[in-house]
């Protein structure tokens, strides 16, 4: 299992990700996304455009304020998208979200 918060940090770091819910939405259903974490507190409104869009969504275990804290923000993140992983192994979450698909 991948430590997730660091693999989103080096995501931002190394990769292309787009922070907060408009943006993720948007780069969700015009398939730029590779990837949607969303957190446990994310608008039910945005949960739901994430989960029409045709990508991959991960539900990240902590709220909004520790998924900012976990992208390396000093602000609440609700969503967001992974358009290129760069060098981290944050897509290695897709394994685990099509286990739990299987399930």
């Amino acid at each position: 299992m991948i430590n997730i918060d660091r693999a989103l940090r080096s995501s931002i770091r190394t990769g292309k990700v787009v922070l907060g819910s408009n943006l993720t939405v948007e780069a969700g259903a015009s398939g730029k996304a590779k990837l949607v974490i969303n957190a446990i507190d994310c608008p039910e409104d945005v949960a739901r455009e994430l989960h029409k869009a045709e990508v991959p969504v991960y539900n990240y275990s902590g709220r909004g304020k520790d998924l900012g804290a976990a992208c390396g923000k000093p602000f609440s993140v609700a969503a967001l998208a992974v358009i290129e992983p760069g060098e981290s192994e944050i897509m290695a979450l897709l394994r685990e979200i099509r286990g739990n698909e299987d399930e």
